[in-house]
């Protein structure tokens, strides 16, 4: 009888299996974080404006005109600007280190792909940056 009413005034928390507790987590970690949202928002967009120039005669203006370069620079200019948001703040400073990576790794396949392949080498240099970021602001 006392068991059947711990379990009846037990949280509704304490009751979840374990891997439903992690997808809870995940839950509001994904949806707390708006500003991934609005990242997300922006690279869709950005996609479907390149596609729209890549399917019309737009493309046609310019000589080195490459879609998927084109769509990788816009890309690495949206999310280096996201990580560029999540600097001072602290609620979304936990993503910067892989928002600056991602951010330079499309901006160099972007310009690897429209300019000079080269830039393929920035990628490692963000990494880098974030390994020392770590590595400097790790607590012991």
């Amino acid at each position: 009888m006392t068991d059947l009413r711990i379990r009846e005034t037990a949280a509704p928390q304490d009751r979840l299996t374990e891997k439903e507790r992690r997808e809870q987590v995940w839950e509001d970690w994904w949806t707390s974080d708006r500003l991934d949202a609005f990242g997300w928002a922006a690279l869709f967009l950005w996609g479907a404006l390149v596609l729209m120039a890549q399917l019309t005669s737009f493309k046609d203006d310019y000589d080195r005109w490459e879609g998927w370069g084109v769509f990788f620079v816009g890309a690495g200019v949206i999310v280096l600007l996201e990580a560029a948001v999540r600097l001072p703040i602290p609620k979304y400073r936990s993503k910067f280190g892989w928002t600056l990576f991602w951010g330079t790794a499309f901006l160099a396949i972007g310009l690897g792909e429209l300019a000079n392949p080269a830039w393929y080498a920035l990628p490692l240099a963000a990494i880098a940056v974030v390994i020392l970021k770590d590595a400097l602001t790790r607590r012991e």
